[in-house]
């Protein structure tokens, strides 16, 4: 027997027949009806305040008290396992130099500053030299702190803190390509840093200082 034949003989076989089973059910159709008509009634008419029950204030103070007993559980039962998962603390190698920071504010989701990143690097650990280095610099403009020799950027255009680091490393190795091109080394811009407010501070002179004779 064919395939499709088989499957009509068992559609008819399983057919039920609607119109005589809700005759059959009518009532009890109409009995569970009436039954969710009431339910609804009952909760669309308040009862009547009898005094006997707490106020507004009494529950969310019991629900900050069942808050609070929850946490309490969890630092007695669920805490004490989190130490099988602990991993003990490893800095990175040295030839990691890039470093990013992010902030997260906890009890808070979804915030603009969460996904802020910045990126630090010292640029002598860049490997640029000579004519790179320099134009390298002036590309940076304000981000390069000549005294520490720092490059610092952030990031926050991408809907994610995962996105704004990848921005940032592709903007750093676009940097460092830009300046690795001999095309034009802009050796006629001088370089400014003005953005960096830095005051040295005086040595005291240690021939200033009163001798004290020792005896």
């Amino acid at each position: 027997m064919h395939s499709s034949a088989i499957q009509q003989a068992g559609r008819k076989k399983n057919r039920v027949a609607f119109k005589s089973h809700a005759a059959a059910n009518r009532k009890e159709h109409a009995r569970l009806y009436d039954e969710q008509d009431q339910a609804y009634t009952s909760m669309t008419q308040p009862d009547i305040w009898e005094e006997g029950d707490h106020h507004t204030y009494g529950h969310l103070l019991m629900e900050s008290v069942r808050d609070v007993r929850r946490y309490v559980r969890q630092m007695k039962y669920e805490h004490p396992t989190l130490v099988e998962h602990a991993k003990p603390f490893r800095p990175p190698p040295a030839s990691h130099i890039l470093r990013f920071e992010r902030s997260i504010t906890m009890g808070e989701r979804h915030l603009p500053s969460d996904r802020k990143v910045l990126l630090r690097v010292q640029v002598a650990q860049l490997g640029l030299k000579g004519p790179a280095l320099r134009k390298f610099v002036l590309l940076a403009g304000s981000r390069y702190d000549p005294v520490t020799d720092e490059l610092k950027m952030s990031e926050s255009r991408e809907l994610s803190s995962l996105l704004n680091k990848k921005r940032l490393a592709d903007t750093l190795s676009s940097l460092i390509a830009e300046a690795n091109k001999k095309d034009d080394s802009f050796a006629d811009v001088l370089l400014d840093f003005k953005h960096c407010d830095y005051k040295p501070k005086a040595k005291f002179p240690l021939e200033w200082l009163p001798k004290v004779d020792q005896k």
